[in-house]
């Protein structure tokens, strides 16, 4: 257990260090986040500037949660079906697509006009420069800028380049061609007149361009732009605010909706009142005529008979058959009303016209309560819908509930017109008993019973349906909204919103930085060359043997020419590496091998052979590259002789070496570039020389050939007693480093280690390349050799 937390913490200390690595680079990067951090702020300027202004506009709606009509009971026989208003519901009114698409149609907005200015357009609302007059049935394509150019007081110039979607393809439209103000203008795509408002002058030559609005789009863009709230939680407040460019045009369409919105609600308060008023009146026109035409042949037939009263005997009859008439008249009707309801109920169009079943009588308080319920319910859905999609919980709960209504409605209708059935045939079967006693009567009573008893039937519906439509009319007067515009939106309280400033500088800042921010970021991603230490470690388990810092004095041999810098102690613990690494042998080969070319293979052969001489060893540093040489021009020794032309037995070990300006170093060159360098190192010669080596110096390095090219650095290295391979920092591929486990697991060469080469020394949380302390003061002492000889030999004499 205590194994897997040590392993635990090792790879959370590796994410740390790696983490804090890549934050270090960045660091080391600063001027590009700088560079990018001004440009962005700049630009943020520029836009800013360029960005039209963005006004909030804002009203505010109370709502009435517990408001009611006048006058219902009497239609309704004290039946209170009013429920408090739903302020959600009210504010997904607000929101609807029909409420909005209705404001948008009233205000008319069917042609914006717009003016070109540097880098954007200014919206010319409430003062076009031209009048455009669309004919009806005409059709104009929606949504592309149209450009006119007035030439004179008669003439305009149009001009239309662009595309637009039409019937789901997508159509090119070019237009340039001139037009006459008042008279039509006719294309393949739009027929509409221009003309100029009275008192309206413009420069000539002044181009304006406008765009003739698709209803549908204006209105999706204005719903998602509105935005509509609860000012409290539990207040009956709602607030509604729309941001845009024109503060005057948002004015209007708050109003505008405001409006629409308290119609809205008002039409549904009235509807039952005037489905009452409708009902009545349509019954009136018949019942006026009837009673008209009885009216006139009860006084015809009383002036033609002299006949002024009826006898006592024929009074009575008359009385009872009038009774009974008016009871038979109000069961048909009430007979008749319950078939029709219940023919509305599978319409719930027609269901949204029935009138409540007190109008015509029916006082039953069940059926009363279903019926306004129902309708409610119906209402409620209605608007439900302009809100919500079908699948909304809140809409299938109310659809369940009307059906349960329904399902209710019908089985109480069912019972009803059944006993109304059996009232209106018992009612006529006592009818037709009266009648058996008016045909005992004098035949001139009679006639005069059945003339008055029409009369006077007519005259009391008609008397009846006259107060219900009184009634209904005074409700429908007394209807309020249920809500009230509190604060309607004016233009002097708009507040500008948009764009700030201070905002836009802070957004192109980030944008700015986060440019090379992104592009280090992707780049790190896909960069799998070796990084730092860490990363190498991490792809293979060969000893790392030492690191050498980035070469900043550019160069060959700095170990020599700067004895305390940084680059030196390098190369110092490099030597202690290997002597710990390795038992110590009095005669060494190293070979100092790549896997490509440009790791500084070469610079660190000859680096490491300096810092080995210039410990009292006697080092020989031999150009065992055949294929491309380097070390023998830095050393500025002869081409024509050396490594090759020994193993081609021209030369003798002597002959081929060469002494060097740093004591205890000899340099033996490549030579002269043979034409198969494997081969040649294959002969068998090379391990003599590598034996006469060990026997005359203390160390051997071999600058030898990469490995992933040819196999003369393998023949090279199967010699040597130690074999560095060369990673590069930010060259070194992942790839080369498993190539080397391969070499060292198949065992081509032994003893293998690795060395970095390039890597970037930390200083105070910062990348710096920069030499070491000499001291304890936190300066660095990397003067070249000859002033520090210099400020030795001033000391010296000093004292």
């Amino acid at each position: 257990m205590q194994q897997v937390d040590e392993l635990m913490e090792y790879f959370e200390e590796r994410k740390q260090n790696n983490t804090k690595d890549f934050l270090l680079r960045l660091l080391s990067k600063w001027h590009y986040f700088v560079l990018f951090g001004i440009l962005g702020v700049s630009i943020g300027f520029v836009v800013n500037s360029m960005l039209p202004p963005q006004y909030r506009t804002e009203t505010s709606l109370l709502i009435n949660e517990d408001s009611k009509g006048l006058g219902l009971e009497s239609i309704f026989d004290k039946l209170d079906f009013n429920s408090k208003t739903n302020i959600s519901k009210q504010v997904g009114v607000l929101k609807s697509y029909t409420i909005n698409q209705r404001a948008l149609k009233n205000l008319d907005w069917a042609v914006s006009w717009y003016k070109k200015e540097w880098f954007k357009s200014r919206d010319l609302y409430g003062n076009p420069p031209l009048v455009i007059k669309q004919h009806e049935g005409e059709r104009n394509v929606s949504g592309i800028p149209v450009y006119v150019t007035p030439l004179s007081n008669h003439t305009f110039n149009l001009r239309v380049d662009g595309k637009v979607e039409i019937n789901g393809n997508e159509v090119s439209i070019k237009i340039n061609k001139n037009g006459i103000f008042g008279k039509p203008f006719r294309h393949k795509y739009f027929h509409f007149t221009l003309g100029i408002p009275t008192n309206k002058t413009f420069q000539k030559g002044e181009e304006y361009f406008f765009i003739i609005n698709d209803l549908n789009k204006m209105t999706i863009d204005y719903m998602e732009k509105l935005n509509v709230s609860l000012a409290e939680k539990n207040a009956g407040l709602i607030r509604m605010q729309l941001i845009g460019e024109m503060p005057n045009r948002c004015v209007d369409y708050l109003n505008e909706l405001n409006w629409v919105f308290l119609q809205f609600g008002l039409q549904e308060k009235n509807r039952i009142s005037e489905n009452t008023m409708r009902f009545i009146n349509a019954q009136l026109q018949g019942i006026v005529d009837s009673l008209q035409m009885a009216g006139q042949s009860f006084s015809s037939f009383r002036s033609r008979n002299r006949t002024m009263n009826l006898g006592q005997e024929a009074s009575l009859v008359v009385e009872k058959l009038e009774g009974l008439e008016t009871n038979l008249a109000t069961a048909e009707m009430r007979l008749k009303y319950y078939k029709n309801l219940h023919r509305y109920l599978e319409n719930e169009d027609q269901m949204q016209q029935v009138v409540a079943p007190s109008v015509v009588g029916i006082t039953d308080p069940s059926l009363n309560t279903l019926v306004i319920k129902l309708t409610e319910m119906y209402g409620k859905r209605e608007v439900l819908r302009y809100s919500v999609h079908d699948k909304n919980p809140s809409l299938v709960l109310l659809n369940n509930e009307i059906l349960h209504i329904r399902r209710s409605l019908e089985e109480i209708l069912g019972n009803m017109m059944t006993n109304a059935e059996v009232e209106v045939e018992s009612l006529e079967k006592r009818m037709e008993k009266i009648k058996t006693q008016l045909a005992t009567l004098p035949k001139t009573e009679q006639e005069l019973i059945n003339i008055k008893r029409r009369f006077d039937l007519n005259n009391e519906l008609y008397t009846y349906l006259l107060k219900k439509r009184a009634e209904a009319a005074i409700t429908n007067a007394s209807n309020v909204p249920d809500a009230r515009v509190l604060d309607p939106a004016q233009v002097g309280t708009a507040k500008k919103v948009g764009p700030i400033k201070a905002v836009s500088l802070l957004v192109g800042l980030l944008l700015g930085m986060g440019i090379p921010f992104l592009v280090f970021l992707i780049k790190d991603f896909f960069n799998d060359t070796i990084q730092n230490r860490e990363d190498l470690e991490k792809e293979s388990q060969l000893p790392v043997l030492g690191s050498i810092v980035h070469n900043r004095r550019r160069m060959e041999l700095p170990v020599v020419e700067y004895p305390r810098s940084e680059i030196t102690e390098c190369f110092r613990s490099l030597r202690t590496s290997l002597q710990f690494q390795w038992a110590y042998k009095a005669n060494k080969v190293i070979a100092v091998l790549s896997t490509i070319p440009g790791e500084g293979k070469s610079f660190v052969a000859m680096n490491l052979s300096a810092i080995l001489a210039l410990g009292n060893k006697k080092v020989l540093l031999v150009g065992a590259d055949l294929r491309k040489p380097r070390l023998q021009k830095v050393f500025q020794c002869s081409e024509e002789i050396g490594l090759s032309t020994y193993l081609c037995n021209q030369h003798t070990f002597e002959e081929v070496l060469c002494s060097t300006d740093i004591k205890n170093l000899d340099f033996i060159p490549s030579g002269p570039i043979p034409p198969d360098p494997a081969e040649l190192l294959n002969n068998g010669k090379f391990e003599k020389f590598i034996e006469q080596g060990r026997k005359l110096y203390d160390y051997v390095v071999l600058d030898s050939t990469p490995v992933s090219l040819v196999t003369d650095g393998i023949l090279a290295g199967r010699f040597a007693d130690s074999n560095l391979f060369m990673i590069r920092r930010g060259y070194s591929r992942k790839e080369q480093v498993k190539m080397i486990n391969r070499i060292a697991r198949q065992g081509a060469v032994k003893k293998v280690g690795l060395v970095l080469n390039d890597v970037l020394e930390k200083k105070q949380g910062k990348y710096r390349k920069y030499g070491v302390y000499s001291n304890g003061k936190g300066y660095f002492n990397d003067k070249p050799l000859h002033h520090i000889q210099k400020e030795r030999s001033r000391r010296t004499k000093k004292n």
